[in-house]
């Protein structure tokens, strides 16, 4: 797509802001836009699943508005959260307009903002990584940075890995299993790390001790802010920031397993093994997500230059349209078993 394409995603953080800035109905514009008009769009104007040529791809990696498109999101996200504690302190609106408020930040936090930070965490250059993870430090889930990079990586689609969800578990079960294991997963993979170091897990050198302590400060900066009481709120909206993101790992790999060679180990991961989508309204907003099994082939590719691969499975809506169809586990599994490759993993096999 072209690079200015990519500027719909800053529709979300605008829309939420609009309904902080007018609250009444509009607080709630944002989830509207995101969970109806996203997926009857992308249901309407249907999938392109062109694939840039060589020459086309050159040119993509090295136009620079690509990367300064996710580098704004940064500065657009900490002003977003700092005006909802603005708003909220100021406003008398009633309980149903501040619930608004909380779920469209939210889906500009974690559908957005965590998306921008998933694809900068793969990034070569360190200050590049680092704005990823200041993303993730304002939904307080810094952490991803180590476990998705070299935990989900190497292991997914495996019983190894606490993102991937096996056939026949629903997503609520799922999300109260790979949060803890996830965040055990980092400090273990941290804790090996430095140990190729002769260090000690309480180095100064631990990256969670440092993620903690950044969060840490982050929350006492928005309690000065706006005081104790503000801090109940952010937190809503960071945790539904990261159930999202936890979410949309269910819809990412749901049922999909690599098979174990005779020597024990599992096969190499291919494009078989994640769910893609190629909704244009989707791709546009989160950065060609959904054309996951490349992303997962290729974790270096920047998002412009990202496929779809034929053979992978594909979703029948885009992302916000398949997280509202998890949220229902009936239809969920009456859609998407029979969608599964024939050689799946179950639920019972954990």
């Amino acid at each position: 797509m072209k690079s200015w394409l990519y500027l719909a995603s800053f529709l979300i953080p605008i829309l939420a802001a609009i309904g902080l800035a007018f609250g009444g109905p509009w607080a709630w514009i944002t989830v509207a836009g995101v969970f109806i008009a996203i997926p009857a769009l992308d249901a309407i104007l249907g999938v392109q699943d062109e694939n840039l040529d060589e020459e086309a791809s050159k040119a993509a990696r090295a136009k620079p508005f690509y990367s300064l498109i996710l580098y704004l999101h940064l500065p657009v996200q900490i002003l977003l959260i700092l005006y909802l504690g603005f708003v909220w302190r100021q406003s008398n609106e009633p309980w149903w307009v501040r619930v608004g408020w909380i779920l469209s930040v939210m889906l500009s936090t974690g559908g957005i903002g965590i998306t921008v930070a998933h694809e900068l965490i793969h990034r070569k250059t360190a200050w590049e990584r680092w704005i990823g993870k200041l993303l993730l430090m304002s939904v307080l889930y810094m952490h991803f940075a180590i476990e998705h990079v070299r935990g989900h990586h190497a292991q997914v689609a495996t019983d190894n890995d606490p993102a991937s969800a096996p056939k026949g578990m629903d997503v609520y079960r799922f999300i109260l299993r790979t949060i803890p294991l996830q965040w055990f997963s980092a400090w273990k993979l941290e804790a090996k790390r430095l140990n190729k170091h002769g260090l000690g897990i309480w180095s100064y050198r631990n990256e969670m001790i440092w993620f903690l302590l950044i969060q840490a400060a982050w929350l006492c900066l928005l309690a000065y802010l706006f005081g104790p009481g503000f801090l109940p709120v952010y937190l809503a909206v960071a945790c539904l920031s990261f159930l999202l993101l936890e979410i949309i790992n269910y819809v990412e790999h749901y049922g999909l397993r690599r098979q174990k060679a005779p020597h024990g180990r599992w096969e190499s991961v291919s494009e078989s093994h994640s769910w893609n989508s190629n909704h244009r309204i989707s791709r546009m907003l989160l950065f060609e997500l959904s054309r996951h099994s490349d992303h997962h082939m290729s974790a270096e590719k920047p998002y412009q230059v990202l496929c779809t691969e034929s053979a992978s499975p594909q979703m029948p809506n885009g992302y916000p349209g398949m997280v509202l169809l998890a949220l229902i586990p009936p239809l969920w599994f009456a859609v998407m078993d029979r969608r599964l490759p024939q050689a799946t993993n179950t639920v019972g096999s954990l």
